[in-house]
This record gives structure tokens, C-alpha cells and sequence, in this order.
């Protein structure tokens, strides 16, 4: 599946035999997220979501960014309504990558700032180039970081956060990764073996426990602690349900008697 024309943003998309999703976000060198850029990216994965043959989704943007954050003409010459519409439709693309029911993965190369950090620090696991650069730079262009920058306490701590938005520095991918803003991080030439590494690590669980434990997981976040167990709790009898227990622990127990 692919939506593009010659001159509007592109999302590539190929779903392999294991039912691997790989997604490429495109727009030019900068990898700019315009309005019709998110309005493209957020139509597709919806059209994803829906799909039971896949286990895993793998986000790419370019080698240059993996997303660049807004276009700054844009920004410069907006009025109200073109800032609200634009603002929604990043907050509906990142919602929706948040809503996808089976593990993400985002592999970033490049440049990673605004709202393209966002949209990659929304995903599950996120792998990055040596040589990528994080940062939310809205303080020096006059606006607040927003949306979903609101996760960020929840993922690096609350001085950290203040750091990264009250500054508008861009730090590099080892200290992204020291902060616990991304996964984890390797050599340029390294980076799609350590995706394959992820990728056979995501695709060994049970597709149905994967996609309960991320949906426990999002729960989660919306409760206090109690409800969350008992929720959770729900969840393991519920999976009874199915054969996935009895057949995957079958396995494990013959792996680890041929061991």
C-alpha cells in the first residue's frame, strides 16, 4: 500500500509474510510534518490498525530525519484556526500510533525534533543512529512544546523534561538514550541488525499476549495502582481463553529440554 502522488508527502508501507509492517514516513529531505503530511501518515496507520495479520509495526522516516518537526514558514505566516487544525492533526497522528494493538518501533536516523520526537518517542521500542539528534526547539520559535511533550515527565523525569523544553538544546542520541527517551542506540551501520535483534525479540511472544500486555500497559497509565492490578489480574484468566498458554509454554518446556 502506498498514498502518494508526485508532490505530496508519501507513506510507504510493505507487510511481510511474518506479518512485519514497515512504515516510512516521507516528505523531502527535512522529512517536514506539514498538516497533509500528518492528515496522510495518521489515515494509514488507522487503515493498519484494523488488520489481524499484523504482530509488529516498524517506523522509519528518511536517512536526513526521521521527522522534522513543523515547516517554519508554515509557522511563521499561521493564523489561529491553521495552528489549531495543525496541532489537532499531530495530536490525532500520535494518538493514533498510540492506539495501534500491536508493538511499534521506531528507527531513527537524523534529525528527530518537535513533533517528529513526539511521534517517535510515542512508540513502544525506540532504536536510534549514533548519529541522531533529539530535541523540542518550540522555546526558540516562540511557542510552547505541547501535546504529547506531556508524556516526557513520564519517560525521563520531570528535571530532565525542563531541560529538554525550557532549553530547546538538541542532545544526541547516547544521552537520549541515558535519559531512557529512547531504547537504545548504535552505529549508523549498525542499526538495522540491532532492528533485527528487536524484531525477533517482539516477534518470539504470543501475538495475542503481546497485543493484551499493551493494551494492560496503556490501562495503566490512566489508573491508580490497585485498579491497575486488578485489572491485570482480569487479563491473565482471560487469556485462558485461548491456546496461546498451554501451546507456547509447550514450547518452551521442549526448547528447554533439547537445551
Amino acid at each position: 500500500m502506498e498514498i502518494s502522488t508526485e508532490s505530496r508527502p508519501r507513506c510507504h508501507v510493505d507487510v511481510d509474510a511474518e506479518g512485519v509492517a514497515s512504515v516510512q514516513f516521507d516528505n523531502g529531505r527535512l522529512n517536514l510534518l506539514t498538516a497533509e503530511a500528518a492528515a496522510i501518515y495518521t489515515e494509514t496507520l488507522h487503515e493498519l490498525q484494523w488488520r489481524d495479520d499484523i504482530r509488529l509495526l516498524i517506523l522509519r522516516g528518511r536517512p536526513t530525519a526521521f521527522v522534522g518537526g513543523a515547516d517554519i514558514k508554515f509557522l511563521k505566516d499561521a493564523k489561529h484556526r491553521d495552528i489549531d487544525a495543525y496541532i489537532k492533526g499531530v495530536f490525532a497522528l500520535c494518538e493514533q500510533l498510540r492506539a495501534l494493538p500491536f508493538p511499534t518501533m521506531s528507527v531513527v536516523s537524523g534529525y528527530c525534533l518537535g513533533a517528529g520526537m513526539e511521534v517517535a518517542t510515542v512508540c513502544d521500542i525506540k532504536i536510534a543512529a549514533k548519529d541522531a539528534r533529539f530535541g523540542m526547539p518550540e522555546v526558540k520559535l516562540g511557542v510552547p512544546s505541547v501535546i504529547h511533550g506531556a508524556l516526557l515527565p513520564g519517560l525521563i523525569g520531570w528535571g530532565r523534561t525542563r531541560d529538554l523544553l525550557l532549553s530547546g538544546r538538541m542532545i544526541d542520541a547516547e544521552k537520549a538514550c541515558d535519559w531512557g527517551l529512547i531504547t537504545a542506540t548504535v552505529p549508523a551501520e549498525s542499526l538495522e541488525d540491532e532492528v533485527g535483534t528487536w524484531r525477533h525479540e517482539l516477534l518470539s511472544g504470543a501475538p495475542q499476549a503481546l497485543r493484551n500486555q499493551k493494551a494492560l500497559i496503556r490501562s495503566w497509565e490512566r489508573m491508580p495502582t490497585q485498579d491497575a492490578i486488578a485489572v491485570g489480574v482480569e487479563a491473565l484468566v482471560r487469556a485462558y481463553d485461548t491456546s496461546e498458554p498451554k501451546d507456547y509454554i509447550e514450547a518452551f518446556l521442549r526448547a528447554r529440554k533439547r537445551a
